[in-house]
């Protein structure tokens, strides 16, 4: 049983992938805040604030990957909050990760990252980013971390561009951008196990949405190199917005 890091597990995204994987993997699992509810087996959870340098090291001893979530995940951030929560954070982390030899580093990146681009021009890969505010530009930040030490360490990295995340039985999404971009529950803990299984080297941008109708991320992409597989589709989850 591989032992994985998971940083942001209380959050929704995290929940759901260490719930559906439990009997999977061996957690060590990391929040600034508990999680609502303990989970069993073989697991342990650390709170801890990865802006602080001394943290990380700890956590990623005899760790075989790491999934890293923990961030704020807010377009509409300030720049003091990015900076500690989303560019430190995920600094120590990875340096970290690469200390102990562990042997994957997957990183929540997000959509914002090429929101620059009009809403009807499908992203595909080899395109530039283009952040269409500082909460992807620190997800730039990210990318351009793991870059930096798939190149100049030998690590292995995945870059996961995650989309509109939301439950498929909350609120109807209100914009078509939102459709396009979805990624349900079931699609994004398949699509960071894939990341963990997948056999690369260096470092991959992957698109993190599901299969649907008109896709705002290509995923021709993902699915070779991952293997990801998704069968969620908005377009037939979510009523169509009126205007």
């Amino acid at each position: 049983m591989q032992k994985v890091l998971v940083t942001g597990s209380s959050g929704r995204i995290g929940e759901a992938f260490v719930t559906e994987h439990q009997d999977r993997y061996e957690f060590v699992l990391s929040d600034v805040r508990e999680p609502a509810r303990p989970i069993e087996g073989p697991h342990r959870f650390v709170q801890a604030d990865l802006s602080d340098p001394s943290t990380a090291d700890a956590l990623c001893l005899g760790v075989d990957a790491v999934v890293h979530l923990a961030g704020i995940p807010d377009p509409d951030a300030e720049f003091d909050d990015l900076l500690h929560a989303n560019i430190l954070a995920t600094t120590y982390l990875i340096d970290a990760t690469w200390k102990a030899g562990c042997r994957r580093f997957i990183y929540a990146s997000s959509a914002q990252t090429i929101e620059g681009y009009p809403v009807d021009r499908q992203v595909v890969p080899g395109m530039g980013v283009a952040p269409a505010n500082l909460y992807g530009v620190s997800k730039c930040y990210g990318e351009a971390l793991c870059s930096l030490y798939a190149t100049q360490h030998g690590m292995s990295c995945v870059s996961l561009r995650i989309g509109a995340f939301e439950p498929s039985d909350g609120p109807p999404l209100e914009t078509m951008r939102d459709l396009s971009a979805w990624l349900s529950r079931d699609d994004a803990t398949h699509l960071i196990d894939r990341a963990i299984q997948a056999e690369i080297s260096g470092h991959f941008i992957a698109h993190g949405i599901s299969n649907n109708r008109f896709k705002r991320l290509d995923l021709t992409e993902t699915r070779r190199v991952l293997g990801y597989a998704p069968k969620d589709d908005a377009f037939s989850t979510f009523p169509l917005p009126s205007g």
